[in-house]
């Protein structure tokens, strides 16, 4: 009777809800998780994780440029000005290969036209001094060594008609800045960082400032006529002379600059003028200057001035639509640089003379994408 009684009650207490929670749920007797020999996953408390793919397995998208780029980076520039005007020419260039120099380029977005054609705008900004001017090298005399290594340097094929060229510094000074800003259309794939073959037309922002020897022998026979002894008189002829075959602009330029030219006999403007063109790097001792300051008539900086206003003026800023740049540009290298090889740069007229640039870029840079 005892075991009978026993037995009933471990069957009542097994099928209870309170002793059913605590049994296993793979226990097999009794289990609401089981569906006849299927697990019921809806029921189970325990979500199973699905499995992970690696982040390798994942393709990355290349990054582009959602609205614009930085590009900061170094450059050498090799810069050449050609200046031709009312019966004058001139061309300034800088000495050996060019100016090592930072640079910080701007770049909007791409807006890709087809798969391998595309249009963006840059901003390219370069300064720069040119402090060497090409000259006719003298003529050559048959059978004499100058003449063979003459023409070897100036690399002229000599032909009649036709003078050589060669590099040399005359004491002539130009400083300048230029800004472009341009719309490139490019042949390169969609993809940012890619290869690109590009040509560029915008307008552009320059302003020039020094002098440049023209070798006219007008100006030789302009200040003989002036009286050398007569200290006011050969001022004026030389600050008329500036005003009327230079391109000094008044309105464009250094106002400081042409205020003291216009006014050059009056006062000490001589000597502040050429205090001034000192401190921006434009002066330089040579013969005409010696010669000047032993006369006894003028002070030190009076005779630098001088030797620089013997030469021809140039003193504006302009704005010309005639800018231009052709370049070809790499993927990024290491992830990191990328290297741009451009030629190009401004074509600007003004007050009768016209400046032709002829700039060769070769720089790394690195894009901070926006």
């Amino acid at each position: 009777m005892k075991f009978r009684i026993f037995f009933v009650s471990c069957i009542a207490l097994f099928f209870t809800p309170l002793f059913a929670q605590v049994i296993p749920k793979n226990f097999g007797l009794y289990s609401p998780y089981k569906i006849g020999n299927q697990m019921d996953p809806s029921l189970d408390s325990e979500p199973r994780s699905e499995p992970s793919q690696k982040d390798s397995d994942i393709p990355k998208e290349k990054s582009k440029v959602k609205y614009f780029s930085i590009n900061p980076g170094f450059t050498l520039e090799s810069v050449t000005v050609d200046i031709k005007g009312r019966g004058n020419n001139a061309t300034m260039t800088q000495p050996g290969p060019g100016k090592q120099s930072w640079m910080l380029d701007i770049k909007s977005a791409d807006y890709q036209i087809s798969k391998y054609f595309g249009i963006h705008m840059l901003l390219h900004n370069s300064s720069f001094e040119l402090n060497n001017q090409f000259v006719a090298s003298k003529p050559e005399i048959e059978g004499s060594s100058y003449s063979s290594s003459e023409s070897s340097s100036s690399g002229g094929s000599g032909t009649p008609g036709e003078s050589n060229r060669v590099k040399t510094d005359l004491g002539t000074r130009i400083r300048g800045v230029y800004s472009m800003a341009i719309p490139v259309f490019y042949f390169g794939n969609s993809d940012s960082d890619s290869f690109r073959f590009g040509l560029g037309v915008g307008p552009s922002r320059v302003q020039l400032e020094g002098n440049a020897d023209f070798q006219n022998p007008n100006l030789g026979f302009a200040f003989a006529l002036a009286n050398p002894s007569n200290r006011t008189e050969f001022l004026n002829t030389l600050s008329a002379y500036q005003f009327f075959s230079g391109n000094v602009n008044p309105a464009s330029g250094d106002v400081v600059s042409s205020y003291l030219l216009a006014n050059l006999s009056a006062g000490n403007n001589l000597e502040l003028l050429g205090a001034y063109l000192a401190s921006k790097g434009l002066l330089r001792p040579d013969a005409l200057a010696l010669s000047a300051y032993a006369s006894g008539r003028y002070t030190p900086l009076e005779a630098l001035a001088i030797s620089s206003l013997f030469r021809t003026q140039v003193n504006f800023r302009s704005t010309t639509f005639t800018s231009f740049m052709v370049f070809f540009e790499t993927p990024k290298i290491v992830d990191l640089l990328r290297i741009r090889i451009s030629f190009g740069g401004p074509i600007v007229k003004d007050n009768g003379y016209t400046y032709e640039f002829r700039t060769f870029h070769f720089a790394f840079f690195t894009p901070l994408e926006f």
